[in-house]
């Protein structure tokens, strides 16, 4: 942010060679590379809510992903950059919801959960999606299939995990835990249960 302008950034891997790519008069979050590197999907408030973007990097066109009733949020893109999961308040409480990310339309609910589940992620084969939920009291980490389905939870230690990060072997999990009021980042071993 600088003024009331708000701009998207893309830099090289160590910061250097930053490039505006998206300015715009409200906030931009949750800026999610498309698997080629072509597109960045982001969250604009220039509604005054939260709606999702597909932004063309080269061009600088862009497409509307998401804008239903309530909130849309968090963009994930699949390894196959065919889907893109968002996190929609359409129907009440945040919901993961997977949309056709060349031609969106209607979203497919993806887990039915009580609570919140937001902050969806691929597993790097695609065959899984990582996200956090309050479905048991306090956000934890949990995993299900990438088409939807039942859902397990991959977070034990501590009370507040959040923002899943899987490796690319598909091995590890990185994530932030809130311990005594300060966040700290955790690396989980998926096969030993060892953080």
């Amino acid at each position: 942010k600088a003024g009331n302008r708000h701009t998207l950034w893309v830099a090289d891997a160590d910061g250097e060679n930053a490039q505006p790519a998206l300015p715009s008069g409200e906030p931009i979050i949750s800026p999610a590379w498309s698997p080629d590197g072509r597109q960045l999907a982001y969250v604009s408030f220039e509604s005054r809510k939260p709606v999702v973007y597909a932004h063309d990097v080269a061009t600088g066109r862009r497409r509307l992903m998401a804008n239903f009733r309530g909130s849309n949020s968090a963009p994930a893109w699949s390894p196959d950059g065919r889907t893109l999961a968002v996190t929609l308040s359409r129907d009440g409480a945040s919901q993961v919801y997977a949309l056709d990310a060349v031609n969106p339309g209607e979203p497919r609910r993806l887990a039915q959960s009580p609570g919140i589940d937001t902050e969806p992620v691929y597993s790097a084969d695609g065959a899984h999606l990582y996200f956090v939920s309050d479905r048991g009291g306090a956000p934890q980490i949990y995993r299900m299939p990438a088409a939807g389905g039942p859902a397990e939870r991959v977070t034990f230690a501590g009370s507040y995990n959040i923002s899943p990060a899987p490796s690319p072997d598909g091995r590890m999990l990185a994530y932030i835990s809130r311990q005594g009021g300060a966040f700290k980042l955790h690396v989980l071993d998926l096969g030993t249960g060892e953080t």
